[in-house]
């Protein structure tokens, strides 16, 4: 898993750029040792159940995006796309687009009919950008950082 670290640290600096205006000064700023971690976990989680996989763009040579595709953790049954980031340098120029487009089928074609995801509520730019691809809000909800009332808010859509 020598990906892990590189995927790590685009996710952390995508994350950090992304989210500045969202969580407080105060909130603790992740550690790369533990976001490493994390991605050993879900690069090895599910190993050997072929719905389950990252997806990496890359430009000029370049890792410029990385996203998941798994079943979803609460509904086995259902897909659920998560860590789709891009380099800020990299938005709006449809890497985000071919990535989640290739979730998506990816999903659809390892036979699941629905897939979920969860935001930031606070992270306007990622809804909208999630609604116009079809996505809509549960309604459902979790906390991501209580002292500043931070929480998911969760998407689902049906699969082409």
């Amino acid at each position: 898993m020598g990906e892990a670290p590189v995927l790590a640290a685009l996710h952390l600096a995508t994350a950090l750029h992304a989210y500045a205006g969202i969580f407080p000064p105060e909130a603790p700023v992740p550690v790369l040792d533990d976001v490493v971690a994390q991605w050993r976990t879900w690069l090895g989680h599910d190993l050997g159940d072929r719905r389950a996989t990252a997806f990496v763009a890359e430009r000029a040579g370049e890792l410029v995006g990385v996203v998941l595709a798994a079943p979803d953790p609460d509904e086995p049954d259902t897909g659920h796309l998560s860590r789709l980031y891009v380099t800020p340098p990299c938005w709006a120029v449809g890497i985000g687009r071919r990535l989640h487009d290739t979730v998506l089928a990816h999903l659809a074609g390892v036979g699941f009919a629905a897939a979920t995801l969860w935001v930031l509520e606070r992270n306007g730019r990622a809804r909208s950008w999630y609604e116009r691809l079809g996505w809509t809000a549960t309604g459902d909800e979790k906390t991501v950082y209580a002292p500043a009332g931070i929480v998911d808010v969760r998407y689902r859509r049906p699969l082409p």
